[in-house]
């Protein structure tokens, strides 16, 4: 669907996944907006090849093919955190600003680890399963309180940042690793009762393992069946970071022989499909959630007005990210 504004604008803005719409009626009065929401992979490159701008989540990727033919193109927005998805060599190459919004569902995302843990450690969605089967399997549905266990955080932004605060208001102790841990950044975090350490010694003392870190070639991987294996047998794991920073199939062993208790996960290595994950009862599964509250939607919707404007205008957006 394609509408074009009042007034004349010769700049076309291409979205390619749902965005809030208050956001989307501001666009849609200063540019030619056209939605295309819901396309396969191989439709995209025909869709964006006339764009100025694009602005998508993670239901499409934006390969290098792709940007290559849209001559056009001068700025992608990320609605959201993350940049996976977009081929961010080939958009430096043509000259392409991307910039995400991360700071709009930090703490949407934040907020969601706690549910998915509490679902975990509390029989949560089992329980709900049993009754709605009208079973009451009270005795078998024994859990575990987070007071007085060890949150740990892999990747410490904005999203772990703030795990951090909300696992302290529960009582948990709350540990971390980083990419960057110098003496200062030590010091900093210990005032906030964070303890930062290496990766090893991470997986070894805490009860939840939280990853909140972005997808890079660092990162992607990095938790597969030598780092499951370090785990306590009754700790939990707690992906709301992307499903490439998982080994899944070492995670599915892990979970079925009892090398770690269970998992709760927001996010796949192939999303829009079928789970081996989903077979296995000590595991709970949301659809990428993280960013998806109403009041995240919104703050992410003005982010990324406010920043295409001036991204378009010549100017950099506040979280460039090439």
């Amino acid at each position: 669907m394609r509408t074009t504004p009042d007034r004349v604008s010769t700049t076309r803005v291409v979205l390619l996944d749902p965005i809030d719409d208050e956001a989307l009626a501001v666009l849609r009065s200063r540019y030619d907006v056209e939605v295309r929401i819901g396309l396969a992979q191989a439709e995209v490159a025909a869709a964006i090849r006339d764009a100025d701008a694009v602005i998508l989540r993670s239901g499409v990727g934006l390969p290098g093919p792709a940007l290559a033919g849209a001559r056009r193109l001068k700025v992608i927005a990320r609605a959201g955190s993350g940049t996976d998805n977009i081929d961010l060599a080939a958009a430096r190459a043509a000259g392409v600003q991307v910039f995400n919004v991360p700071g709009g569902s930090a703490n949407a995302v934040a907020e969601l680890v706690l549910g998915l843990l509490l679902a975990l450690a509390r029989n949560i969605t089992r329980a709900d399963r049993f009754l709605r089967e009208g079973q009451w399997r009270k005795s078998e549905l024994g859990g575990w309180e987070l007071r007085g266990r060890t949150m740990g955080i892999v990747g410490l932004g904005a999203i772990g940042s703030r795990v951090a605060e909300l696992a302290q208001g529960l009582s948990m102790r709350t540990i971390a690793t980083a990419v960057r841990m110098d003496p200062q950044r030590r010091s900093r975090e210990a005032d906030r009762g964070v303890t930062l350490m290496p990766l090893p010694d991470l997986l070894t003392r805490a009860d939840v393992v939280c990853l909140a870190l972005p997808l890079d070639e660092r990162s992607r991987g990095l938790i597969a069946a030598p780092q499951l294996a370090l785990m306590k047998r009754t700790a939990v794991l707690v992906n709301v970071s992307r499903g490439g920073v998982v080994d899944e199939d070492d995670l599915v062993s892990a979970l079925s022989d009892g090398t770690i208790a269970g998992a709760a996960l927001d996010v796949f290595k192939a999303e829009g499909g079928a789970t081996k994950l989903a077979a296995l009862d000590n595991v709970v599964l949301t659809p990428h959630l993280g960013g998806m509250s109403l009041d995240a939607q919104r703050a992410i919707g003005r982010l990324v007005v406010d920043n295409l404007r001036i991204a378009l205008g010549g100017g950099d957006a506040a979280n460039r990210v090439c």
